[in-house]
């Protein structure tokens, strides 16, 4: 199965290779805010409360000033994504409450090869086979062109 990955925007998001796409050129961000990014697209037009994104990026057993480590995630995620608070075209704050995606998701299927690019007709088959023995294949009595083995 291939490893998923989202368009929104002019952004790419690849979840198997943790990278963010602009325009198909590499977008610098750290990890945290790119877990968050991550988890964000999976609750697309969700409400993540800053509790679940405590959870999610530090466990429930870590003391850590976590309002500061959620403010600053969110902001790395905003510079990647050049988004506004004020007027957001990614990331919604809900004031006192969390964080929503808003922008438009959407999956890219890995195309795999085409099931019709790779068949071959009978005829096709056996003109591959013949000549690989050796074999004109416009002449099925010519005799094998191969040297014979002593």
């Amino acid at each position: 199965m291939a490893a998923k990955r989202v368009r929104f925007g002019q952004f790419e998001l690849d979840f198997g290779a943790f990278q963010l796409f602009r325009a198909g050129e590499p977008v610098q961000i750290e990890g945290l805010p790119l877990r968050l990014l991550m988890y964000l697209i999976e609750h697309h037009r969700d409400l993540v409360t800053r509790e679940e994104i405590a959870n999610l990026l530090w466990g429930k057993d870590v003391f850590v000033d976590f309002e500061m480590g959620i403010n600053t995630a969110i902001r790395k995620i905003r510079i990647a994504l050049e988004d506004d608070s004020a007027q957001p075209q990614y990331l919604q704050t809900v004031v006192g409450q969390g964080y929503r995606l808003v922008a438009q998701i959407n999956p890219i299927d890995e195309i795999p090869a085409s099931p019709d690019s790779a068949k071959v007709s009978l005829e096709e088959l056996g003109q591959a086979i013949m000549a690989a023995a050796g074999l004109d294949p416009e002449d099925p009595n010519a005799e094998s062109k191969l040297p014979e083995k002593s």
